[in-house]
């Protein structure tokens, strides 16, 4: 499906960068963009609204999980309509707009080897790599967080370690999201857009911010240097290979953050 140019601009003029949250590391807090991207603005939204309150008076405790998510789909496309009127949109140009890689995602899924694409994902020497950092990182991380809170106020450690602390599992979950994109698109011999290499981009982002902390918080915590020496190479290797199985990754341009 080939989505207009006028529409994709319509929503642009009014302040949002369709499909900007595919490719971020999901730090809102920290990020530039947050007017312009619709998920946090519905977030926002939704959370002034209540949020999703599933203990209220009225449900039963034997409630299906599928009415509750009935009820989820329903409250979010309030509060999609309740958005687009006050843009000055339609909610079918959101729809649109917002529907970046179709293929992807969509209904040309049907009928595809998932079966197949799931096995090669879990054989993957890129995955292991990811659960063998993830688990050692946070291993490291709940002894240095001990050691914090026995030293004086660091802010320099402290900062580090929130952002060694953010990424582990998002660079797996990134790296998964890549790597299906990957081997579906090969599968298929799909000649669309590889949207697949935006999230090994922002993979290796996370990786490369990792690294650079690590080393921020190796001199300072000497007593786990040897620890730290075992993350940063298992970081370092996951870089290469990520760079190796996505050659095009690192010149993949990000809508709102690359442009």
């Amino acid at each position: 499906i080939i989505v207009s140019k006028k529409k994709i601009k319509k929503v642009v003029d009014v302040g949002f960068i369709p499909g900007i949250y595919n490719y971020c590391d999901r730090w809102c807090e920290k990020c530039e963009q947050q007017l312009r991207c619709m998920s946090f603005v519905m977030g926002k939204k939704i959370e002034e609204k209540g949020g999703f309150n599933f203990e209220r008076e009225g449900h039963r405790e034997d409630e299906s999980i599928w009415a509750r998510l009935k009820e989820v789909f329903e409250s979010t496309y309030e509060v999609l309509h309740e958005l687009a009127e006050e843009r000055g949109l339609n909610v079918e140009d959101i729809y649109a707009s917002e529907n970046i890689d179709r293929e992807f995602w969509g209904e040309d899924y049907e009928g595809t080897p998932r079966e197949q694409v799931y096995q090669k994902l879990e054989s993957s020497d890129l995955l292991r790599i990811c659960s063998i950092y993830e688990y050692w990182a946070d291993k490291c991380l709940e002894q240095l967080y001990e050691i914090i809170n026995d030293k004086e106020k660091n802010e320099l450690l402290e900062e580090a370690l929130e952002v060694v602390g953010w990424y582990p599992d998002l660079i797996q979950a990134k790296i998964r999201r890549a790597l299906y994109g990957y081997h579906y698109h090969t599968a298929n011999k799909s000649k669309t857009t590889e949207d697949y290499n935006g999230s090994a981009k922002v993979a290796l982002i996370g990786v490369e911010r990792s690294i650079e902390n690590w080393k921020i918080i190796q001199p300072l915590c000497p007593a786990y240097q040897k620890e730290i020496s075992h993350l940063l190479v298992v970081l370092e290797q996951l870089r290469s290979d990520a760079d190796e199985y996505f050659p095009k990754a690192r010149t993949f341009v990000r809508p709102g953050f690359d442009n």
